[in-house]
């Protein structure tokens, strides 16, 4: 019996060509993006999953006050750690401290700048579980001098050879001994290294005693998770007995909080922050965004199967004639169902396999089919039940409820339950399409409104590096001069910061102002403001070669001033003082507006100081660009032997602050196209069905004049109905879900009535293109041969 069902079942298949393979190709691209979606989704949740102890440790964040406004701080001061280990010994098990940064190794002939240059305290294998391929977790970083590399590294500076107890040159200042070796970590890290050295190295440096320096990430292993409340309540204590005399001075406050190490992935709004992240909201959208894919791919598996029911009518009335149960047929038809999602699901993973590459490639991605094999393949039995049960239990038992006697007399009938629950369908097809349509045109116009919008300063063709060593340093006055020597070369400027970059916040004690404000801070050099085209918009910017400005004046931001409370012209010329700095100032100007943070946050108070050792310098570039960096090239090298320099354009590193929502405008994309063309499988099925049900009417109609013309119109009006409501349904989703989604903007585009304009517009089209050739068909039947059965 069940070869029979099977051999029924594939000559029924390769009957139906048409239908067959529009089923399948619509199945088959639902599960492969559900599958791709899961391996995205799994990906982004197992980020630090693998520690041991994950439950345990947190990560200490400072909260700051800027006028009012709180904000977390990601990085901390080196006497953090041992404090709260001393003072809080019931509940902290444990502290560890992390830098990155980067370095200049050296093996033998081997000399690479590397950007993933980390150091930590020697227990920081005992708190997080990162395991040795070679060397022992527990002595690895005992030593000062020790390093441990990860696989990568190993092979990169000493091939197949062992690296264990090779010493490696760092910054040309450190022999280091590499004393480990990293596995591949079973899932991913929001630590990104390469190298992980001892940090007693620095113990030495003036900033690691220092409680205000924000030099390290701290983290703290709990010895009971339970005790995270109680030992924070008890935070306001601690900071009031190793600040409280700062606090009464600058007339402001900072406290700590706890992060769990499961949050710290996700938690965007961290500034300082160093670490890697993601975001929440693309996993929950693409979650329930891949659900509707895959159940709009069954949606439309339902609507052709019962469009074809027509056509298989009278083989269920002779199956029945001879004897054929409706338990029977339904096997039948839900086994053709269950066949058609095994043949879509094994299509699909073959699929993936051939364009996972290319995904990771255009995403920046690293998914894998093959580490996820054992949940993947017991996954692909229940999709391919479900699929089956979900796409062929309502067309079995509509099949297999047809009568005899009335379809062999060919009068059967759908029912309006039946049309009007495939109309339904239709509209959760096209309310989904419609949706995910909103969502790529506000993603787009965002974006758009990023790269367009006039963020106060000049980001072309500007040339950014870190000074990032003492030889460059001492020698920059002379690379300076250098590099204004070539024609192309307009301004070379340097401060301790890059608009989209670092910040530091201060209180200023301004004369005359019964409140200290605090502004975030910079420092520059007179320079500065040329190569970012900053505006003066009142007084006048710092001097070069001036010897009374160095470090005693200061340039605010409009923002600032009016922070102050005072006009521009008002506050040139006041005095004021910034904390730990005993050195008074003078405003001498105030600068324009500009967005030297992320569009994600408004302009907030900046002033800019008068220094001359920024460790950033930013160069404007006017003319042959190409030329110009391999001249700078050649001058770095010959005022700085033996290091790489590290530049970027700062139009690049700028839109790099916005990589996330990048990410998510070209999937969503792509997931709208993938809704579409599923949606547009799913109307040309009911297209085909109402026509088949119609042909009699049609006839009729045209027996009687009906042009082709008024009854394509007839057929089409209704899908138009379909697609509107659908749109009408889907606008307040988008919108809402838009609005959303833009708040994380300071500064954003509005959602206007056009987008659901166009959206319509373009469901319209869809859903015209996808109907109007069966719908002309129809019309053009001959009503001959549709009547003469009667």
């Amino acid at each position: 019996m069940l070869r029979n069902y099977i051999k029924i079942s594939l000559r029924n298949l390769w009957k139906q060509k048409v239908f067959s393979l529009i089923n399948i190709s619509g199945l088959t691209l639902g599960i492969s993006v559900c599958m791709v979606i899961y391996l995205y989704v799994n990906d982004q949740l197992s980020y630090d999953s693998f520690h041991a102890q994950s439950d345990r440790i947190y990560r200490l964040l400072r909260i700051g006050n800027l006028n009012g406004e709180k904000y977390l701080i990601g990085v901390t001061s080196g006497p953090f750690a041992e404090a709260l280990h001393t003072d809080f010994p019931e509940e902290v098990d444990q502290t560890v401290r992390m830098s990155f940064g980067e370095g200049l190794v050296a093996y033998e002939d081997k000399v690479f700048m590397e950007e993933k240059f980390s150091l930590a305290d020697s227990n920081f294998l005992d708190v997080f579980t990162f395991p040795l391929a070679q060397g022992n977790p527990k002595t690895a970083l005992d030593q000062p001098n020790s390093v441990i590399i990860t696989g990568e590294i190993a092979r990169k500076y000493f091939g197949d050879d062992s690296p264990l107890n090779k010493m490696i040159r760092v910054d040309n200042e450190f022999d280091l001994m590499v004393t480990g070796v990293f596995e591949e970590l079973p899932a991913k890290s929001h630590m990104d290294f390469d190298f992980v050295g001892n940090l007693a190295l620095l113990r030495n440096a003036s900033y690691f005693s220092d409680w205000w320096s924000n030099s390290f990430i701290t983290y703290v292993l709990l010895n009971d998770p339970a005790s995270e409340s109680h030992l924070e309540a008890q935070f306001p204590g601690f900071m009031d007995k190793y600040f409280g005399k700062d606090f009464e001075t600058m007339t402001n406050r900072i406290d700590i909080t706890l992060q769990p190490l499961s949050e710290t992935y996700f938690e965007q709004d961290v500034r300082y922050d160093e670490v890697l992240h993601g975001s929440k909201s693309s996993v929950i959208v693409f979650s329930v965004v891949g659900i509707f894919i895959f159940l709009i791919a069954c949606i439309n598996f339902m609507n052709l199967a019962t469009a074809k029911s027509v056509l298989r009518a009278r083989e269920v009335g002779v199956r029945k004639t001879l004897g054929s149960s409706k338990k029977g047929l339904m096997i039948q038809f839900l086994g053709e169902a269950f066949l058609i999602s095994g043949v879509s699901v094994v299509l699909a993973f073959m699929s993936i396999e051939v364009v996972l590459p290319v995904f990771n490639h255009t995403f920046g991605l690293e998914l894998s089919l093959t580490h996820e094999l054992p949940v993947l393949l017991p996954m692909l039995g229940f999709i391919i039940v479900v699929t089956g049960l979900l796409s062929g239990i309502y067309p079995a038992f509509i099949l297999s409820a047809y009568k005899p006697v009335e379809v062999l007399k060919g009068k059967v009938k759908s029912g309006k339950s039946g049309v009007g629950f495939r109309k339904v369908l239709v509209i959760l097809q096209f309310t989904t399409s419609a949706f995910l349509i909103i969502m790529t045109l506000m993603v787009g116009r965002q974006m758009n409104f990023i790269q367009e919008k006039d963020l106060g300063f000049d980001k072309q063709q500007v040339l950014t590096f870190p000074l990032n060593h003492t030889e460059i340093r001492n020698n920059r006055e002379a690379f300076k001069n250098k590099m204004l020597e070539h024609p192309a070369i307009l301004s070379v400027g340097a401060g301790t910061g890059i608009p989209g970059g670092f910040h530091d916040t201060m209180t200023a004690d301004i004369e005359g102002l019964d409140e200290n404000p605090r502004f975030r801070t910079l420092f520059a050099d007179a320079d500065y403001f040329r190569s970012f085209g900053l505006q003066i918009v009142a007084g006048r910017g710092f001097r070069k070669d001036h010897a009374a400005d160095h470090n005693q004046v200061v340039v605010l931001n409009e923002r600032a001033v009016r922070e102050t409370g005072l006009t521009n012209d008002e506050i040139i010329g006041r005095r004021l003082s910034i904390s730990f700095d005993s050195i008074p100032k003078t405003v001498v100007g105030v600068v324009k507006d500009y967005n030297f943070s992320s569009l994600k946050a408004g302009i907030e108070p900046l002033m800019i100081t008068n220094r001359t050792n920024g460790r950033m310098m930013a160069i404007k570039i006017q003319g042959d660009v190409k030329d110009a960096v391999e001249y700078i090239e050649n001058a770095w090298s010959a005022h700085s032997a033996g290091y790489p320099i590290a530049y970027e354009f700062l139009d690049e590193n700028f839109n790099r602050l916005y990589q996330t929502e990048q990410l998510q405008g070209r999937l969503f994309t792509i997931f709208s196209g993938i809704v579409i063309f599923i949606s547009c499988l799913g109307i040309f099925g009911l297209a085909t069905f109402t026509a088949n049900q119609r042909l009699k009417e049609i006839g009729i109609r045209k027996a009687l004049g009906a042009s082709i013309k008024s009854i394509t119109s007839l057929l089409v009006k209704d899908y138009l109905v379909l697609v509107l409501i659908a749109n009408l349904v889907a606008w307040p989703l988008g919108w809402y879900f838009s609005r959303q989604w833009l708040d994380q903007f300071a500064y954003k585009v509005s959602i206007g009535v056009e987008v659901f304009a166009l959206t319509l517009l373009v469901a319209m089209a869809i859903a015209l293109a996808s109907v109007v050739m069966q719908s002309v068909k129809a019309a053009m039947a001959n009503p001959v041969d549709v009547l003469k059965e009667e």
